[in-house]
Protein backbone atom coordinates (compact mmCIF):
# COMPACT_ATOMS: atom_id res chain seq x y z
CA UNK A 1 0.00 0.00 0.00
CA UNK A 2 2.85 2.40 0.83
CA UNK A 3 4.59 1.54 -2.42
CA UNK A 4 1.42 2.32 -4.38
CA UNK A 5 0.83 5.54 -2.43
CA UNK A 6 4.38 6.96 -2.35
CA UNK A 7 5.86 5.41 -5.46
CA UNK A 8 8.60 2.86 -5.76
CA UNK A 9 11.41 5.16 -4.60
CA UNK A 10 9.98 6.83 -1.46
CA UNK A 11 8.06 4.11 0.32
CA UNK A 12 11.12 2.45 1.95
CA UNK A 13 11.89 5.51 4.10
CA UNK A 14 8.27 5.65 5.28
CA UNK A 15 8.34 1.92 6.04
CA UNK A 16 11.53 2.32 8.08
CA UNK A 17 9.90 5.13 10.12
CA UNK A 18 6.87 2.94 10.84
CA UNK A 19 9.06 0.01 11.91
CA UNK A 20 11.28 2.24 14.06
CA UNK A 21 8.23 3.65 15.87
CA UNK A 22 6.81 0.15 16.29
CA UNK A 23 10.02 -1.10 17.98
CA UNK A 24 10.28 2.01 20.17
CA UNK A 25 6.71 1.58 21.45
CA UNK A 26 6.88 -2.18 21.90
CA UNK A 27 4.47 -3.09 24.71
CA UNK A 28 3.49 0.52 25.51
CA UNK A 29 -0.22 0.88 26.13
CA UNK A 30 -2.28 3.67 24.52
CA UNK A 31 -2.48 6.72 26.78
CA UNK A 32 -5.67 8.26 28.09
CA UNK A 33 -6.42 11.97 27.39
CA UNK A 34 -5.85 13.02 31.01
CA UNK A 35 -2.45 11.27 31.00
CA UNK A 36 -1.27 13.60 28.21
CA UNK A 37 -1.95 16.64 30.42
CA UNK A 38 0.41 15.28 33.08
CA UNK A 39 3.13 14.04 30.68
CA UNK A 40 5.90 16.65 30.48
CA UNK A 41 7.34 14.96 27.38
CA UNK A 42 4.37 15.98 25.22
CA UNK A 43 3.50 19.32 26.85
CA UNK A 44 4.54 21.53 23.92
CA UNK A 45 2.99 19.22 21.32
CA UNK A 46 -0.29 19.32 23.25
CA UNK A 47 -0.18 23.11 23.62
CA UNK A 48 0.55 23.44 19.89
CA UNK A 49 -2.41 21.22 18.94
CA UNK A 50 -4.81 23.03 21.31
CA UNK A 51 -3.76 26.51 20.16
CA UNK A 52 -3.86 25.53 16.47
CA UNK A 53 -7.29 23.90 16.84
CA UNK A 54 -8.72 26.90 18.69
CA UNK A 55 -7.17 29.25 16.14
CA UNK A 56 -8.72 27.29 13.30
CA UNK A 57 -12.21 27.40 14.79
CA UNK A 58 -12.06 30.96 16.17
CA UNK A 59 -10.53 32.45 13.00
CA UNK A 60 -13.98 33.41 11.72
CA UNK A 61 -14.37 30.67 9.12
CA UNK A 62 -17.33 29.14 10.94
CA UNK A 63 -19.04 32.52 11.20
CA UNK A 64 -18.70 32.78 7.41
CA UNK A 65 -20.27 29.35 6.95
CA UNK A 66 -23.00 29.70 9.59
CA UNK A 67 -24.05 33.18 8.60
CA UNK A 68 -23.02 33.39 4.93
CA UNK A 69 -26.50 34.57 3.93
CA UNK A 70 -26.42 37.32 6.56
CA UNK A 71 -22.89 38.40 5.56
CA UNK A 72 -23.87 38.62 1.89
CA UNK A 73 -27.07 40.53 2.76
CA UNK A 74 -24.99 43.05 4.71
CA UNK A 75 -22.61 43.28 1.77
CA UNK A 76 -25.51 44.43 -0.42
CA UNK A 77 -25.82 41.32 -2.64
CA UNK A 78 -29.30 41.00 -4.17
CA UNK A 79 -31.50 38.48 -2.31
CA UNK A 80 -32.14 36.30 -5.38
CA UNK A 81 -28.38 35.96 -6.01
CA UNK A 82 -27.41 35.04 -2.44
CA UNK A 83 -28.03 31.24 -2.80
CA UNK A 84 -25.67 31.14 -5.79
CA UNK A 85 -23.07 33.22 -4.00
CA UNK A 86 -23.34 30.96 -0.94
CA UNK A 87 -22.80 27.98 -3.22
CA UNK A 88 -19.58 29.69 -4.29
CA UNK A 89 -18.22 29.31 -0.74
CA UNK A 90 -18.48 25.53 -1.13
CA UNK A 91 -16.75 25.71 -4.51
CA UNK A 92 -13.88 27.64 -2.87
CA UNK A 93 -13.56 24.90 -0.25
CA UNK A 94 -13.40 22.23 -2.98
CA UNK A 95 -10.75 24.21 -4.85
CA UNK A 96 -8.53 24.38 -1.79
CA UNK A 97 -8.98 20.66 -1.13
CA UNK A 98 -7.78 19.92 -4.66
CA UNK A 99 -4.87 22.37 -4.57
CA UNK A 100 -3.57 21.81 -1.01
CA UNK A 101 -1.69 18.65 -2.04
CA UNK A 102 0.50 20.66 -4.41
CA UNK A 103 1.00 23.56 -1.96
CA UNK A 104 2.19 21.15 0.76
CA UNK A 105 5.77 21.26 -0.58
CA UNK A 106 6.10 24.87 0.67
CA UNK A 107 6.22 23.70 4.29
CA UNK A 108 3.83 23.67 7.25
CA UNK A 109 5.13 26.84 8.90
CA UNK A 110 4.88 28.91 5.73
CA UNK A 111 1.37 27.68 4.96
CA UNK A 112 0.04 28.29 8.47
CA UNK A 113 1.58 31.76 8.94
CA UNK A 114 0.85 32.76 5.35
CA UNK A 115 -2.73 31.51 5.61
CA UNK A 116 -3.45 33.50 8.76
CA UNK A 117 -1.80 36.62 7.35
CA UNK A 118 -3.90 36.39 4.18
CA UNK A 119 -7.05 35.82 6.25
CA UNK A 120 -6.22 38.95 8.26
CA UNK A 121 -5.72 40.92 5.05
CA UNK A 122 -9.06 39.80 3.57
CA UNK A 123 -10.91 40.52 6.83
CA UNK A 124 -9.47 44.03 6.83
CA UNK A 125 -10.50 44.62 3.22
CA UNK A 126 -13.95 43.16 3.96
CA UNK A 127 -14.38 45.54 6.89
CA UNK A 128 -13.38 48.45 4.67
CA UNK A 129 -15.76 47.38 1.88
CA UNK A 130 -18.70 46.91 4.27
CA UNK A 131 -18.05 50.32 5.82
CA UNK A 132 -18.02 52.17 2.49
CA UNK A 133 -20.49 50.04 0.52
CA UNK A 134 -22.97 52.93 0.25
CA UNK A 135 -20.48 55.10 -1.64
CA UNK A 136 -19.63 52.84 -4.59
CA UNK A 137 -21.77 50.38 -6.55
CA UNK A 138 -18.92 47.87 -6.90
CA UNK A 139 -18.30 47.53 -3.15
CA UNK A 140 -20.70 44.54 -2.71
CA UNK A 141 -18.68 42.61 -5.29
CA UNK A 142 -15.47 43.44 -3.44
CA UNK A 143 -17.06 42.14 -0.23
CA UNK A 144 -18.07 38.93 -1.97
CA UNK A 145 -14.54 38.51 -3.40
CA UNK A 146 -13.09 39.03 0.10
CA UNK A 147 -15.26 36.25 1.52
CA UNK A 148 -14.13 33.86 -1.23
CA UNK A 149 -10.47 34.88 -0.79
CA UNK A 150 -10.81 34.39 2.99
CA UNK A 151 -12.09 30.84 2.48
CA UNK A 152 -9.34 30.06 -0.01
CA UNK A 153 -6.68 31.40 2.38
CA UNK A 154 -8.12 29.32 5.21
CA UNK A 155 -8.24 26.14 3.12
CA UNK A 156 -4.69 26.48 1.80
CA UNK A 157 -3.22 27.16 5.24
CA UNK A 158 -4.82 26.49 8.64
CA UNK A 159 -7.74 24.43 7.33
CA UNK A 160 -5.64 21.86 5.56
CA UNK A 161 -2.79 21.52 8.05
CA UNK A 162 -4.21 21.79 11.57
CA UNK A 163 -5.88 18.36 11.55
CA UNK A 164 -2.80 16.56 10.20
CA UNK A 165 -0.49 18.12 12.82
CA UNK A 166 -1.88 15.89 15.56
CA UNK A 167 -0.81 12.74 13.73
CA UNK A 168 2.60 14.21 12.97
CA UNK A 169 3.39 15.51 16.47
CA UNK A 170 2.41 12.45 18.53
CA UNK A 171 3.60 8.86 18.52
CA UNK A 172 1.04 6.09 18.05
CA UNK A 173 0.47 5.45 21.76
CA UNK A 174 -0.49 9.12 22.37
CA UNK A 175 -2.24 9.82 19.07
CA UNK A 176 -5.82 8.66 19.91
CA UNK A 177 -5.84 10.67 23.16
CA UNK A 178 -4.42 13.72 21.38
CA UNK A 179 -7.15 13.46 18.73
CA UNK A 180 -9.79 13.27 21.48
CA UNK A 181 -8.43 16.44 23.10
CA UNK A 182 -8.16 18.25 19.76
CA UNK A 183 -11.69 17.17 18.80
CA UNK A 184 -13.13 18.34 22.12
CA UNK A 185 -11.40 21.73 21.83
CA UNK A 186 -12.59 22.00 18.23
CA UNK A 187 -16.24 21.35 19.06
CA UNK A 188 -16.24 23.66 22.09
CA UNK A 189 -14.79 26.46 19.93
CA UNK A 190 -17.23 25.62 17.13
CA UNK A 191 -20.18 25.83 19.56
CA UNK A 192 -18.87 29.08 21.05
CA UNK A 193 -18.67 30.77 17.64
CA UNK A 194 -22.14 29.57 16.69
CA UNK A 195 -23.69 30.87 19.90
CA UNK A 196 -21.79 34.17 20.32
CA UNK A 197 -21.57 35.48 16.74
CA UNK A 198 -25.18 36.87 16.64
CA UNK A 199 -24.57 38.74 19.92
CA UNK A 200 -21.21 40.07 18.67
CA UNK A 201 -22.95 41.38 15.53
Amino acid sequence: ALKRFHGSSDYRREMEDIQRECFALDGEKPKKPWQLFTDRGVRWQLITVIVMTMGQQLSGINAIYFYATYVFEQAGILAEKIPYVTLGTGVCECLTALSCVRSNCVGRRCLIIGGYLLMTLWCSVLTFSLTYQELYSWMPYLSMACVFAFILSFGLGPGGITNTLTAELFVQSSRPAAYMIAGTVSWISFFTVGMLFPFIV
